[in-house]
């Protein structure tokens, strides 16, 4: 197995719900030729540099994953013949892969993807606790004078 990566481009005119439905098709693509998905970023919608097929607005993913070559030769056939698809590249990062480590690096993003969706219930409680007392010790600036000419 080796290490790739993959950047494709969705058609940024067509509707989320298409963006979604392309973005599961290419991740069971990769899973089902045996491949290791890594990693999946949604980049989103961005402005391309010029008109690709009349389109002006593209949707960005990119892919991180371990797979063997006909993994790539699958995803990349599919590309081509995707109408919703309007440019992709494929990388190699590395030739070997350690499955143990691959393993791992899953389980440890996995890991910082939940602390990042679920603040702790203690930091919370502590950031209010001490913002109360602040707001409550900050004097008041008295009025100044008005002159009335």
């Amino acid at each position: 197995m080796r290490r790739y990566e993959s950047v494709w481009v969705v058609n940024g005119d067509l509707p989320d719900e298409e963006v979604k439905s392309a973005i599961d098709k290419f991740s069971r693509i990769i899973s089902s030729q045996g491949g290791t998905l890594v990693g999946l970023e949604e980049w989103g919608r961005r402005k391309l540099s010029y008109k690709i097929q009349a389109t002006i607005r593209g949707y960005y993913v990119l892919a991180d994953f371990a797979g063997t070559a006909e993994t790539v030769k699958e995803l990349e056939r599919n590309y081509r013949i995707d109408d919703r698809i309007i440019r992709y590249l494929t990388t190699k990062k590395s030739d070997k892969v350690n499955l143990e480590a691959l393993q791992a690096e899953i389980a440890a993003k996995a890991k910082a993807k939940e602390a990042a969706a679920a603040p702790e219930p203690e930091a919370a409680a502590v950031a209010e606790a001490t913002a109360a007392p602040l707001a409550a010790a900050a004097p008041e600036e008295p009025a100044a004078p008005v002159k009335e000419d």
